[in-house]
């Protein structure tokens, strides 16, 4: 091969890599932007408005309001319970669903979902078939995800100790 040929081959070699890199760098600085929408999602599943959400869908949701209303025809406090608990998983779910944070991050920290979705999914549905569209998909989607691997498991896998014999 001639000296041309060499340096033509290693110029579109070194093309390539550059071409690389740029493409792996552009990836890094979206996830970075992202950053900021990821963090305000967990603050937001850590603030006192969401945790009283929960517990009102865990205690009450389901033996004072009937399923039949829907989310949005509820009462206030029922919709806002709802809406507060449904639309956070919805929101991780499609983080997750576009690939912007990894499955692992989100059911390492809420653990399973069916509890939630058990107690929720028929006001979802309802909702989903009064407004003849799909509803908290996401939500859903996450649901299913968290079922296939345990949140020991991503735990455990992650290296985390504990000071607890017999975790």
């Amino acid at each position: 091969m001639s000296v041309t040929g060499v340096v033509s081959v290693a110029s579109a070699l070194a093309a390539v890599v550059a071409v690389a890199l740029s493409i792996r760098q552009a990836r890094l600085m979206s996830r970075q932007s992202l950053l900021p929408v990821v963090l305000e999602a967990f603050r937001e599943a850590r603030s006192p408005e969401w945790f009283e959400a929960r517990d009102f869908i865990y205690e009450r949701l389901a033996a004072e309001f009937p399923p039949d209303l829907g989310v949005s025809q509820q009462p206030p406090q029922a919709r806002a319970a709802l809406r507060k608990v449904g639309f956070l998983f919805d929101n991780f779910g499609l983080l997750i669903a576009h690939g912007v944070v990894p499955e692992e991050l989100v059911t390492g920290f809420f653990g399973s979902l069916d509890e939630f979705w058990h107690i929720m999914e028929p006001y979802i549905r309802k909702e989903a078939e009064l407004r003849e569209m799909d509803y908290m998909v996401f939500f859903e989607d996450l649901v299913v995800r968290s079922q296939s691997r345990s949140a020991m498991d991503i735990r455990e896998s992650l290296g985390l100790r504990t000071t607890i014999v017999g975790y």
